[in-house]
C-alpha cells in the first residue's frame, strides 16, 4: 500500500485520526474518507483500531 508506507514514518506507535488528517493535508470536513481509509488499513492488518479516534501501527502485517 503505497499510501501507508508514504504516512506511516510520520506517525507515532499509536496515533488519532486528526494526526492522519493533519499529515494527509486534508480539512476536517474529509473526516468520512480519512476513516474510510483508516477502515481499509484496519482490514488489510496494517494497523489496529484501539478505540474511537485512536489508531496503533502494527510491527508486521498480520494475516485474520
Amino acid at each position: 500500500m503505497g499510501l501507508y508506507n508514504r504516512i506511516k514514518d510520520s506517525l507515532h506507535s499509536q496515533f488519532s485520526i486528526f494526526q492522519i488528517i493533519n499529515v494527509l493535508g486534508t480539512d476536517a470536513s474529509e473526516g468520512r474518507k480519512v476513516r474510510n481509509l483508516l477502515k481499509q488499513f484496519v482490514v488489510n492488518g496494517y494497523i489496529k483500531r484501539i478505540s474511537k479516534n485512536m489508531y496503533q501501527k502494527k510491527e508486521t502485517k498480520e494475516y485474520n
